[in-house]
């Protein structure tokens, strides 16, 4: 049973920092003028769908915007 949960620790923490990577990724790529999108694919496998992604890139209109940190705060009057 330890190897199962060891193995699926594992698995999670493989995930996130390829979750990093690719965020990093996406930025670095916005930065240089192209945008992205991404879209999902279910794949139908025998223990059910599984959520892959495809990425295209393409060419922004104009200067690459800057960079801004959105958050759900408003304003106070």
């Amino acid at each position: 049973m330890d190897s199962i949960h060891a193995r699926r620790k594992h698995y999670e923490q493989r995930l996130a920092v390829a979750l990093r990577q690719f965020n990093d990724a996406i930025r670095d790529v916005h930065k240089s003028g192209l945008d992205v999108e991404i879209s999902t694919l279910t794949m139908h496998t025998q223990r059910g769908p599984m959520l892959q992604v495809d990425l295209y890139t393409f060419k922004l209109e104009g200067a690459p915007p800057v960079l801004k940190i959105v958050t759900d705060e408003t304003p106070q009057f």
